[in-house]
């Protein structure tokens, strides 16, 4: 039996970057790679490694990372979504004969982009799918919280881990606008959705951390205060009497009535959050604010 060195392995109490990278296991022979900054998840399967995602900043650390536990060479790879910043280290993963499972509009959106860093997919789908890997049951969820070109949530059943990319930062509040979803109303339905699902570990995409539950439920908290506050202030404001100051000009009026929604909510959620469980509301609760606005007035 080949016993590996680990030398990158870190429990979650313990975040040492000094080599660039480090590894978590969030169930056994189930790793969350990261450098602080970008995560990307891989697991042994007994016939292979799957991959999901490839960013950039992390795509060097991917194959050190996999020889540090296992002997068995990557085989899959799953794109998350599209965007460039999860995706963008593809190319230099694996071998020729290397698989890439998508979601089918994914897969034609990397196809009509031709970049190169972003390989067009081997394999996608269309509904969501159960497949087996090795002894891994793996299953491929169709979302569109974040990227209008689709998203895919892993979900590891019999280990109960998830990823879910965008959705969340551990620890944080959301990254500006929500990071940038393209769907708030899928946003803002994605949390129960998610929470329906058994799951202990959860993998966002970013930070050094893995989050947990507790942070997906603190996360939809937020995210729904913001939303109950802009859609309350801008339901109490008087709009004949704010497009009369500018009446000559009617979108200076609509771009007013957007900008005092946007200050007054900000405003009322720092004096809740500013102080509470998650960093970065003084970052990007404005930004929250602002796209919850034209939800609100143009969506909801």
């Amino acid at each position: 039996m080949t016993t590996f060195a680990r030398h990158h392995v870190q429990p979650d109490h313990i975040t040492d970057l000094t080599a660039g990278f480090l590894t978590r296991e969030v169930a056994p022979g189930v790793f969350v790679l990261t450098n602080g900054n970008y995560q990307s998840l891989f697991f042994t399967t007994g016939e292979g490694v799957v991959l999901v995602d490839a960013p950039e900043p992390l795509v060097r650390f991917i194959e050190p990372a996999v020889a540090d536990v296992t002997d068995e060479p990557i085989t899959t790879l799953i794109y998350s979504h599209g965007h460039s910043d999860h995706i963008g280290g593809a190319h230099l993963v694996g071998s020729d004969d290397l698989e890439i499972i998508a979601e089918k509009s994914t897969a034609e959106f990397v196809e009509s982009k031709q970049d190169p860093r972003r390989p067009v997919p081997t394999s996608t789908f269309d509904t969501d799918q159960t497949i087996q890997k090795g002894f891994r049951k793996i299953q491929l969820i169709r979302e569109g919280f974040h990227s209008a070109e689709g998203d895919v949530v892993v979900y590891l059943p019999e280990e109960k881990v998830m990823v879910a990319i965008d959705l969340i930062g551990p620890g944080w509040v959301p990254l500006h606008a929500f990071d940038i979803t393209e769907n708030m109303y899928r946003y803002l339905g994605a949390f129960d959705r998610l929470l329906a699902y058994d799951f202990e570990a959860f993998i966002s995409g970013h930070t050094a951390d893995v989050a947990r539950r507790h942070d997906v439920e603190i996360t939809k908290e937020y995210t729904f205060d913001v939303y109950e506050t802009v859609k309350r202030i801008h339901g109490e404001l008087n709009f004949e009497e704010l497009l009369a100051e500018d009446r000559d000009n009617e979108q200076a009026g609509i771009k007013k009535i957007i900008d005092v929604t946007t200050q007054r909510a900000t405003e009322e959620l720092k004096s809740r959050w500013l102080d509470g469980p998650m960093k970065g509301v003084e970052l990007w609760t404005e930004s929250h604010s602002l796209a919850m606005v034209l939800y609100v007035r143009w969506t909801d």
